[in-house]
C-alpha cells in the first residue's frame, strides 16, 4: 500500500512515499536459487532457524576455514560473524548476485569500528583504512548505503533473540517535483 504526502511550498512541491517492500521473493542465490526452508538445528545464525538458506553442513563448512583476525576484540568476532551470516539471509537475493555480496555502508562502518584494533595483513586494521567502506571494499564486497535496499545489513538486536525473524525492509521513495524537473531517488 502506497501512502503519499504531499508538502507544497511556493514554488515547489515535495512528495513523499513510504513504501514497504513485501512483494519480493525469497530465493537463495548463494546456493543456485533454491528456496529457503526451516532449519530448526542451525547452532549459528540461529536468527534464521525459521527460515534459511543455508544447512548447518554449509555453515560449518563455509565458518570452518576462517579464522579469527589477531587481536580481534569479542565485537569484531561478533560482527565477522553477522556478516558470513549471509548466507543464511532468506532475502540474499537482494545483495548477493552474480557471486558478489553487498554490504551496507552502515554495516561496514560499525564493523570497522569494531574490528579496528585487529590485525590484518600485519597491521592495525584502523592504521590500514580511514573507514568502513574502506575497509569492506578492501575485502572486495561492493558498498552501497542502506537506503537503496540493495545490500546486507544485520541488525545486531536480532542475535539476543531465539527465534528467527523476517526482515521486512522499508523503502523509501522520494520524490520532488519542481515547476521544470523532477528528481527521484529511491
Amino acid at each position: 500500500m502506497l501512502k503519499w504526502t504531499i508538502f507544497q511550498t511556493v514554488p515547489l512541491y515535495f512528495m513523499f512515499c513510504f513504501c514497504e517492500v513485501v512483494d519480493h521473493i525469497e530465493y537463495c542465490s548463494f546456493f543456485q536459487n533454491r528456496a529457503p526452508t526451516p532449519q530448526p538445528n542451525l547452532k549459528n545464525c540461529t536468527w534464521f532457524k525459521e527460515n534459511s538458506c543455508c544447512q548447518q553442513e554449509e555453515i560449518d563448512a563455509t565458518f570452518g576455514g576462517v579464522k579469527p583476525l589477531l587481536g580481534a576484540s569479542q565485537s569484531c568476532q561478533r560482527y565477522t560473524n553477522y556478516l558470513m551470516c549471509y548466507i543464511c539471509a532468506p532475502y540474499q537475493s537482494i545483495f548477493y548476485s552474480r557471486e558478489r555480496l553487498a554490504v551496507c555502508e552502515e554495516f561496514c562502518n560499525v564493523w570497522f569500528e569494531a574490528c579496528g584494533s585487529a590485525v590484518l595483513k600485519g597491521s592495525i586494521i584502523s592504521h590500514l583504512y580511514t573507514n568502513g567502506r574502506d575497509f569492506c571494499k578492501s575485502r572486495s564486497y561492493e558498498v552501497d548505503t542502506m537506503v537503496n535496499n540493495k545490500c546486507f545489513f544485520f541488525d545486531s538486536n536480532l542475535d539476543r533473540k531465539s527465534s528467527a525473524v523476517s526482515i521486512k525492509f522499508q523503502g523509501i521513495l522520494t520524490v520532488v517535483m519542481m515547476t521544470s524537473s523532477i528528481l527521484l531517488s529511491f
